[in-house]
């Protein structure tokens, strides 16, 4: 009798569980590249109009990106956090971005599409990841001529060097920079040595006629919501990274690519 009360009694809590506590995201299809990897994908769903796609290149398996993306979630904009890099197990560097392609990012871009309906999509991605938005869009864009799904990208403290800037030397961007498709807004960290070169940056990506705007987050480095030695500065900056996410969405979709 008496396990059999206790077995009443954990099925109870299991169910109130599911009932009260949801899980934070919601299972979403895999995607299989055109090369055969598998990409998997977590969303955050929302009711709202408006979805981030980041390209978080570790699955948000951090601890800032999936917080961001629930708090995101719960104020209507929907997220999708995904690992491109590690479909083929490749880590974060620049020389593992160079080798995802445009149609694989792009295909990305449309398993989305599909999938949330007729939402505004917009790309985010950080540091070296950012050159996936600039490749991954144009190569979306020239498959679906005049759609008008995907609406900007979100870019923080990204990294675009065709190769890294020896000190006192002009930065030379990577040739996707300059064939940038979309409007663009960035986050540069004060204490990176590339926001010395926010300016160049965004003349380059202007190029194609995009609107590109910017905001320099004071007392940081780059990465600073994944070091493991974060100050205290970068970790207060992280727990507004969902507020600042918001804020570049609402300037994307007020000014558009208004010059």
């Amino acid at each position: 009798m008496v396990h059999l009360a206790k077995n009443v009694f954990l099925a109870a809590l299991l169910w109130a569980t599911a009932v009260f506590c949801p899980p934070l995201f919601a299972a979403t299809p895999d995607l299989q590249l055109p090369g055969g990897a598998v990409v998997e994908l977590r969303a955050f769903p929302a009711a709202g109009d408006t979805l981030l796609l980041w390209l978080a290149c570790d699955e948000g398996h951090g601890k800032w990106e999936p917080k961001a993306a629930q708090a995101l979630a719960a104020s209507g904009i929907e997220v999708w956090l995904s690992d491109l890099l590690g479909a083929y197990f490749l880590p974060l560097a620049s020389s593992s971005i160079k080798q995802i392609s445009g149609a694989e990012v792009a295909a990305l871009i449309e398993h989305v599409r599909v999938q949330s309906g007729k939402k505004k999509i917009y790309l985010v991605a950080a540091g070296p990841a950012s050159l996936l938005v600039l490749r991954g869009a144009l190569e979306w864009q020239w498959a679906h001529p005049g759609n008008p799904a995907l609406a900007g990208g979100i870019l923080l403290y990204p990294e675009l060097y065709a190769v890294t800037p020896a000190p006192g030397m002009e930065a030379m961007y990577d040739p996707e920079v300059g064939r940038n498709p979309l409007p663009l807004f960035i986050y540069h960290s004060q204490r990176s040595p590339g926001r010395w070169w926010l300016e160049h940056l965004k003349v380059e990506l202007r190029k194609n006629g995009q609107r590109v705007d910017s905001l320099v987050l004071p007392g940081i480095r780059g990465f600073f919501y994944s070091r493991l030695d974060a100050t205290p500065e970068e970790n207060a900056m992280a727990e507004r990274l969902p507020e600042l996410l918001q804020d570049a969405l609402k300037h994307l979709q007020s000014t558009g690519n208004k010059p």
